[in-house]
């Protein structure tokens, strides 16, 4: 028979002590200042505001430590939200699907991945003054209280601007910032949130930082109003539908290639600053906003120094989060296992296929460097040659995209190489007074004897390369003479016969 023993009075220990958590909650790893002003941003787009200013001030304490406001114009809070608001996990809208919050950790998560101390101040029409509260851990430690201080109803402070509703937040006490100097902070927080929200300022939000308007920073440069252009989108954008439940989430993932032509020449400080070169080329977008940047989906395909020259911009619906391996700090992703199976196999063949662009793009840039050098050894000799026949002389159809590509400058001569859609080895185009001539790269001629010259690494090689471009240069000259059309149809003809013998010749 059992014996019943007297355990004593039940302990009942607390599932969280106060002190030990707040502090520990610190070190949740928001990876910048940035990301974590990020999650107070998305409560002000999700209060409905239309208006975020984030301002960056130096204070007058002991060691200047920095202070940051967001101030948005959004619908405010009652006493019951706010009071919630300053909680972890206090939030009507817990696990919502539909918009950039889900957790309610984002405030003061966020708030306190950097400061010591945040105090929130709302209003609302229907209120006449301001609501006001404060999550303080020091404050809370020293108590040894559970309880956040109650919310209490306050004139409406010099710094809280005169809108129908809004709410501000305010940290105070910022002792885990990257930067001492709030002007350094500044400028790197209107990058970082010009890139994380590029889709929501192209909707028209207005963000400010230190009264300065942050501007898209879209690193696929394809957005017109972003603060870098000239990016070109690589085929289609790819759908996946993807079934959760009785419901469905959309991805949407879209490639672009920078302009090599035109960027390779800037110095490495230049390409650094652009976000060029060692950028991350992916970047994870979570309903609008973006999360995470760096090499997913790429499969077997290791980086390579070809891969900062194109980017891709994968979008998701928050249903997915679980595939996506989001947490609530929406900063990172660590994809399942059976999301990779879906997108990663066609996202490797098409990061291969951009490699390799970019390869055969700078082999080609390599490759004018010795029809630069024709082009102004043949303008220098321009004044003592006759002058070319007035008159306009029509682009050939299937040659008006190539020529258009092309920058437009004075010179009297521009030396392309591309793949015509012709089989001739080159083709004049004359276009004003400018004589263009473009350089078939499919032709043997480019092949086999141009392009290993051009690419060589000897000077020697260079210079016959240039020589070989003044040839072709005089023979288009001599075409551009020509002053009736018949007569330039019959050089045309002979400029396609001669190269189809040629490659007859070469391929033999």
């Amino acid at each position: 028979m059992a014996t019943q023993v007297d355990s004593g009075p039940v302990v009942r220990p607390r599932l969280v002590n106060p002190a030990n958590f707040l502090f520990a909650t610190r070190d949740t790893g928001y990876k910048t200042t940035g990301l974590a002003i990020a999650e107070l941003i998305d409560n002000s787009l999700q209060a409905g505001a239309r208006r975020v200013a984030v301002e960056v001030a130096a204070t007058q304490s002991p060691g200047r430590q920095i202070e940051i406001m967001v101030v948005d114009d959004g619908e405010g809070m009652d006493a019951v939200t706010l009071a919630e608001a300053l909680t972890f996990g206090g939030t009507s809208r817990f696990n919502d699907r539909t918009s950039l919050g889900r957790y309610g950790m984002g405030l003061p998560n966020g708030a306190l991945s950097r400061s010591r101390r945040v105090e929130v101040y709302t209003w609302r029409p229907d209120v006449v003054d301001v609501l006001w509260s404060r999550l303080d851990i020091d404050e809370l430690a020293n108590a040894g209280d559970a309880a956040l201080p109650p919310v209490e109803h306050i004139d409406r402070p010099a710094f809280v601007p005169d809108t129908d509703s809004g709410t501000v937040v305010r940290l105070t006490r910022c002792d885990r910032v990257e930067y001492k100097r709030s002007s350094a902070l500044a400028r790197r927080l209107g990058d970082d949130l010009g890139r994380i929200y590029r889709r929501f300022l192209a909707n028209g939000v207005s963000l400010q930082v230190n009264g300065q308007l942050v501007v898209a920073n879209d690193p696929l440069c394809l957005q017109p109003e972003s603060k870098i252009i000239g990016g070109r989108q690589f085929g289609d954008d790819l759908l996946y539908e993807i079934p959760v439940g009785s419901t469905s989430g959309t991805i949407s993932v879209t490639f672009s290639e920078l302009p090599i032509d035109r960027w390779h020449g800037l110095s490495t400080e230049e390409k650094r600053t652009m976000g060029v070169t060692a950028g991350p080329p992916v970047s994870i977008v979570r309903a609008g906003r973006e999360i995470d940047r760096g090499w997913f989906f790429m499969g077997g395909k290791r980086r390579e120094n070809y891969d900062d020259w194109w980017r891709c911009e994968i979008r998701f619906d928050p249903v997915l989060d679980e595939l996506f391996g989001i947490t609530h700090a929406k900063q990172a992703i660590s994809p399942r296992p059976e999301l990779l199976e879906i997108i990663s196999p066609d996202l490797e063949t098409i990061a291969r296929a951009l490699n390799g662009r970019v390869r055969n793009r700078f082999m080609l840039v390599k490759a004018a460097e010795p029809l630069s050098a024709a082009e102004r050894q043949a303008a220098r000799a321009e004044a003592s040659l006759p002058s070319l026949p007035r008159g306009r002389r029509p682009i050939p159809d299937e040659l008006k995209d190539l020529v258009d590509g092309l920058s437009r400058h004075e010179a009297p001569y521009q030396i392309a190489a591309a793949e015509l859609p012709t089989m001739g080895a080159y083709e004049v185009v004359v276009r004003g007074r400018q004589i263009i001539v473009l350089l078939n790269t499919k032709h043997p001629w480019y092949r086999d004897l141009y392009g290993p010259l051009a690419m060589s690494e000897l000077g020697r090689d260079h210079d016959l390369a240039r020589q070989v471009a003044l040839t072709l240069l005089a023979s288009a000259r001599a075409e551009a003479t020509l002053r009736r059309g018949a007569e330039r149809g019959h050089a045309q003809r002979l400029r396609q016969v001669s190269a189809d013998v040629l490659a007859t010749f070469m391929n033999a």
